[in-house]
């Protein structure tokens, strides 16, 4: 029973009645895609309640307290302040505490669901995971993991907490576990909550986009902006159309990217979102390099990256200073070239993505390896000196440019043996990991290091073992925890990390009478598809890798090859049977027990982490 004297709590109850306005009509600005008045209100709310919040503390007051933070925070995080989101879902947590059931739980959860994307966008993925976990078991744990029923808080929150789930592991580059969470989350919305179903389409646009499948993250990306623009949800359609911009890009059509591009900047600015604007940026960046005006692509890339620093959003900035370094080379400025490059380095590695630092690297000495002299640039034919004769200034670069490619090709290339699909490990090679190689190989060759190619050679002609197969003297194959590492995200020019946000005029002149049904379908139909398609290309793949490949050699002594070590067109069958593939052995070069390219997989698993080679041996001879 409230103790409080009358008058005391009418005011109280009057007051509070305040606050809950103010919140009232920031949700409603929030929902209009209008973040400057939002957070303004939440601001007012959030200073009304902490008047009132005094003590004894009455938990209605704390509860909107707590919501008006958690409101402040999340609008905050959509503007790009992501420092400031975090510290207010922090005091948001604080308030949750003392809370009764069942309110405080769910408004712990929403305060850690909101929390982890803004820590995602931060970089602090290890912060994100344990923000999510703790959701997942507030939620889970008081339900005994049963499904909530679609009218339930606890259901847009298992919703939003699953969607996180994808973007980290979007975001750690895990992709197959990033699909399955995708997927999953796209069935727990179509049944329970199918306006919301634009989220998980959007990512699996990304995740398709990641691995190749252009057409495929297409489509998903306009299912996406139907499904935003069904339920009215502008920001939402927004991100689908500048995700379609992205994809554009990527496949020529410059021109629809463009008007996409110039009219989503408008948007941004106008809506005051910091970080989505600075993406904006970097996009239209890429578009001025592409028209090969340098000059331009790094002046807008210089104000993109200002205001990513600005959000405290590193992960994106490391990003726009790979491309931006591209400008800086392409007009001759290499000092300040490198310096980009090295500041995207210490942050990838700083967030732990260590196979995006070994992408920038392998970037790294193709700039490198452009500046050599009487050499053409990279993949393209013609003259240069002889192997092994690399006179002068250029003879430092080659060093430098042959010390970056080799480990970073050889991270590269392993991440094919973690794709549990022949197609994807096979449209990884061809797409992403063959390059890398191929400029090792040409960068070792004109070092005259004989030895060297000889082992990129022999390391290259490796069988590949099965997950978990036993070799003689050797350990299990499999990461510690028991599963399969997983593969990286490649990162050139055309690939962002960010699904884009697209104009407020754009949106709105968009229609808006998608049929949802229509969309489920198309999106059941698109993941249906998928899945064929991977295990035809598989198929086929597999048929003609094994007409054309001969299988090595067995050793003299020890198990037959055959009982642990399969030929890339066998694996590619495992691999679609279900079967895991494993990172191949180390290769024993001669009796006195060198192995082939040591220091360099020495180097590439301190610097990126992860395990480039398995554990164990196999003789060569």
């Amino acid at each position: 029973m409230d103790a409080t004297p009358p008058p005391r709590r009418e005011a109280r109850e009057e007051a509070l009645a305040q606050v809950s306005a103010l919140v009232d009509a920031g949700g409603e600005a929030f929902l209009r895609g209008e973040f400057p008045s939002a957070r303004e209100l939440f601001d007012r709310a959030a200073a009304a309640a902490a008047r009132i919040d005094t003590p004894p503390h009455h938990p209605d007051v704390q509860a909107v307290h707590a919501q008006a933070l958690i409101n402040r925070a999340t609008t905050a995080d959509r503007m790009g302040d992501h420092t400031v989101a975090v510290g207010s879902f922090r005091a948001a947590l604080a308030l949750c505490d003392p809370l009764p059931e069942p309110a405080g739980r769910i408004l712990r959860a929403s305060a850690l669901v909101n929390m982890a994307q803004a820590l995602l966008h931060t970089g602090d993925f290890d912060g994100g995971q344990e923000a999510l976990e703790e959701t997942r078991a507030l939620l889970t744990t008081a339900r005994d993991g049963e499904a909530p029923p679609p009218d339930s808080d606890t259901a847009d929150l298992l919703i939003g907490c699953l969607v996180a789930l994808t973007e980290l592991t979007i975001q750690r580059e895990r992709w197959p576990r990033a699909h399955e969470l995708a997927t999953e989350s796209l069935d727990v919305v179509l049944r329970h909550r199918p306006e919301l179903a634009g989220r998980p389409l959007l990512n699996l646009s990304a995740i398709a986009l990641a691995t190749g499948r252009t057409a495929l993250a297409e489509d998903f990306a306009h299912q996406a902006l139907s499904a935003f623009q069904g339920a009215g949800t502008l920001a939402g359609a927004a991100e689908a159309q500048q995700a379609l911009a992205q994809l554009y890009l990527r496949s020529g059509r410059t021109d629809e990217a463009r008007s996409l591009l110039d009219a989503a900047q408008v948007f941004f600015e106008e809506a005051g979102m910091g970080r989505q604007s600075g993406i904006g940026l970097d996009l239209l960046g890429l578009l001025a390099a592409l028209d090969a005006d340098h000059t331009r692509a790094a002046e807008l890339y210089v104000r993109g990256l200002a205001r990513l620093e600005e959000a405290g959003a590193p992960v994106a900035a490391a990003e726009i200073r790979v491309r931006l370094a591209a400008a800086l080379h392409a007009t001759a400025r290499y000092e300040e070239c490198e310096r980009q490059l090295s500041l995207a380095q210490e942050a990838f590695t700083a967030s732990g993505l260590g196979l995006r630092r070994a992408q920038t690297d392998y970037f790294h000495a193709v700039l490198l390896a452009d500046r050599l002299p009487d050499t053409p640039s990279p993949g393209t034919p013609g003259p240069g000196p002889a192997p092994g004769t690399d006179p002068g200034p250029g003879a430092a670069l080659l060093g430098r440019a042959v010390a970056l490619a080799v480990p970073a090709a050889l991270a590269i290339d392993a991440v094919r043996f973690t794709l549990v699909n022949g197609a994807q490990r096979e449209r990884w090679h061809q797409e992403i990991a063959a390059p890398a190689m191929r400029l090792a190989f040409r960068l070792a060759v004109r070092a005259g290091a004989g030895p060297l190619v000889a082992q990129l050679i022999e390391s290259q002609c490796a069988g590949t073992p099965l997950a978990g197969t036993p070799l003689a003297g050797g350990p299990n194959t499999g990461s510690d925890d028991g599963t399969a590492p997983q593969p990286p995200r490649f990162l050139d020019p055309l690939d962002f990390p960010d699904p884009g946000r697209a104009t407020r005029e754009a949106v709105q002149n968009s229609a808006r009478d998608a049929v949802q049904n229509s969309a489920q379908d198309s999106a059941r139909d698109s993941a249906r598809d998928s899945a064929r398609d991977s295990a035809q290309d598989s198929a086929q793949d597999a048929v003609q890798d094994a007409v054309q490949t001969t299988a090595p050699d067995t050793p003299r002594d020890g198990p037959p090859t055959d009982t642990f070590r399969l030929g890339a067109a066998l694996a590619d069958v495992a691999a679609e049977a279900g079967l895991l593939v494993a990172p191949p052995p180390r290769l024993i070069l001669d009796r006195t027990g060198a192995v082939a390219l040591e220091p360099y997989l020495a180097e590439a698993e301190a610097r990126y982490g992860g395990r480039i080679r398995d554990a164990r041996k196999v003789r060569t001879w």
